[in-house]
């Protein structure tokens, strides 16, 4: 039977809104949300000019648009003609700089209009939004390099040296200029550290999907390799006996379409604790051949998905005595006592060093050690040469 082509994956219904990278004339929000929105790029651009002239209103949407937009990674930016050619960008660049220059001057125009203020002040202001453009452009690149932080340091100075300027152009000895130094302040502390914490809240939440996905694909891994994986194995071993065949692929069948269909579910609300050790010893048995007792000591508890690991990493290790140990027995130990599970795995075959294990070979390291580390418990293996293997896994609980 011919095998079902791989379908292309869906388009994101709703992606997630960032700045661009490449062809951006300030700090890539107007191009960014020209892609997001699907619309020309030059539009986006002209809009913001025109509201700069209603009191700055353009300048300040750009500004919470760079502020609270993260910038997109490397590896989805695309080139600088891409970008170009996605976002309808057909001016030349300097007509993008004319339109900045634009806005500015007209929020400025506005800004000493409507509110009264004078020159100077309208100058210091400038030099502010300057100081703190210079300091954003340096986050934006990052803070490793000496460049970056030279930047930086000019961007806190112009931005504190304008909210100084701004505190001594009132009427200090009275209250109100007591009020516009503490306000001019915070504004400018704000425009310094508002953006600096947005960026490292993003890089966390970055940082933790990605050790989420990790940690998933360590999992769907450890899955595969203790049930297909192993499955293949003894159908490969076991390949002269049809019947044999067909039933390791049966079960293989039942147990992934289990695991994969009812992945959200708590593993069967009825079985306990003790009762899954006994139920993986008895499946070893069955694919392996070898003879597993578990013996089991102190308060049994339910089998959910905070203790599935624990049996997971078990079977794993059983699996393991049976198929490597040379032995027709292996012997499980399980505890659970003051609130610690600890389960013991033994067998007496040729013994086993886990400092040798192949980097391609994932069964111990992943299945057993890493399994239990997700979980937040630890797994010891011991051995001595000729006197067999012990597993020793341990969790709170």
């Amino acid at each position: 039977m011919p095998s079902t082509p791989s379908l292309p994956a869906p388009p994101q219904l709703y992606p997630t809104l960032t700045r661009a990278r490449s062809g951006r004339v300030v700090a890539g929000a107007a191009a960014g949300l020209a892609e997001h929105f699907g619309i020309s790029v030059r539009w986006v651009r002209v809009a913001f000019t025109l509201a700069a002239f209603a009191g700055g209103l353009g300048l300040t949407l750009y500004a919470l648009l760079w502020v609270f937009t993260p910038l997109r990674s490397q590896e989805d930016a695309p080139t600088a003609a891409a970008g170009a050619q996605a976002a309808g960008d057909t001016w030349p660049r300097a007509a993008y700089y004319l339109l900045v220059a634009i806005g500015v001057a007209g929020a400025a125009i506005q800004l000493s209009l409507v509110s009264g203020y004078s020159g100077v002040v309208v100058f210091v202001l400038g030099v502010v939004a300057v100081g703190a453009l210079v300091a954003w452009q340096a986050y934006d690149r990052g803070l490793s390099s000496v460049p970056n932080l030279l930047a930086l340091c000019l961007g806190v100075t112009l931005v504190m040296g304008g909210v100084v300027a701004i505190a001594l152009l009132g009427d200090t000895a009275g209250t109100t200029g007591v009020v516009v130094a503490v306000l001019a302040t915070i504004f400018g502390i704000s425009l310094l550290v508002i953006p600096l914490v947005v960026r490292l809240a993003n890089s966390l939440m970055e940082e933790r999907k990605a050790k989420a996905m990790a940690d998933q694909r360590s999992e769907i891994a450890s899955r595969l390799h203790d049930s297909v994986l192993q499955t293949l194995a003894l159908i490969q071993k076991r390949a002269a006996d049809p019947a044999e065949v067909a039933r390791l692929a049966r079960s293989q069948e039942r147990e992934l379409r289990a695991w994969l269909f009812d992945a959200d579910a708590a593993p069967e609300d009825t079985l306990t604790l003790f009762g899954a050790l006994a139920k993986a010893a008895g499946e070893v048995e069955d694919l392996h051949g070898v003879t597993i007792r578990p013996v089991t000591v102190g308060d049994d508890m339910d089998y959910s998905l905070a203790t599935e690991p624990v049996v997971l990493a078990a079977r794993e290790a059983m699996v393991n005595a049976a198929k490597h140990a040379g032995v027709d027995q292996v012997d499980v130990y399980a505890e659970h006592l003051a609130g610690e599970l600890s389960v013991y795995i033994r067998d007496r075959g040729v013994g086993f060093d886990a400092d040798a294990i192949p980097p391609d070979r994932h069964g111990v390291r992943d299945s057993i050690i890493g399994r239990m580390e997700r979980a937040g418990g630890s797994a010891t293996i011991s051995r001595a040469a000729g006197n067999g293997t012990e597993v020793v896994l341990s969790m709170a609980v």
